[in-house]
């Protein structure tokens, strides 16, 4: 089961995720629901880092990953939301069609 926390602040930004477990829909190396929320987590990361140049704080490991974003200025915000925003419409897709696999808890801290 991959289980996937989204934390938000007061205004509902999201400012931290983290992604734990595998799905094991199949066989490694060929389990799509695994790959799938992988490649979300991690080319969110990847953009928050490398297109918007935050320093966020992050952690991979084998069936972990967390990603938590700093104090950040309101117009990059924005911009960090659009991103993060549209690696959660990702998610909620990918469980729809395999929600026996995935659990996500989206909450404010």
């Amino acid at each position: 089961m991959i289980k996937i926390h989204i934390e938000r602040d007061k205004e509902n930004n999201i400012v931290k995720y983290y992604i734990e477990g595998h799905a094991n829909a199949a066989q490694h190396g060929e389990d799509i629901v695994c790959a799938s929320i992988s490649i979300l987590a991690q080319t969110t990361l990847l953009a928050l880092h490398e297109l918007l140049s935050i320093d966020i704080l992050y952690d991979i490991k084998d069936g972990w990953l967390s990603c938590e974003l700093p104090s950040i200025t309101k117009d990059l915000r924005e911009k960090a939301n659009l991103i993060l925003n549209t690696m959660l419409i990702g998610i909620k897709g990918t469980q729809g069609m395999y929600s026996s696999y995935i659990q996500l808890y989206d909450e404010e801290v």
